[in-house]
């Protein structure tokens, strides 16, 4: 999916909305919406450990780990549950 996609969809979702993650290779993730931002972060150095650039992506909370990204462009569609 574009960020525009994805935008469009989670605008008006609130925080901690109930989501069902349909992934390109048919998966399907229960998550919840952690944040609305989805904009890619560019690369950055610190003395000595370098973070590479990251893609636009979806950030959420699972049910068995804290908060994590999926990127966009693995998404397929992406549905409201509760």
């Amino acid at each position: 999916m574009t960020e525009q996609e994805v935008n469009d969809i989670i605008k008006d979702l609130p925080i901690g909305a109930q989501l069902e993650v349909i992934m390109k290779n048919g998966d399907v993730i229960d998550v919840n919406l952690s944040s609305h931002e989805t904009a890619a972060k560019e690369a950055k150095e610190y003395s000595e450990v370098k973070v590479p650039e990251l893609p636009p992506a979806l950030i959420v909370k699972g049910k068995r780990w804290a908060s994590y990204r999926i990127e966009l462009e693995n998404i397929s569609n992406i549905v409201r549950v509760g």
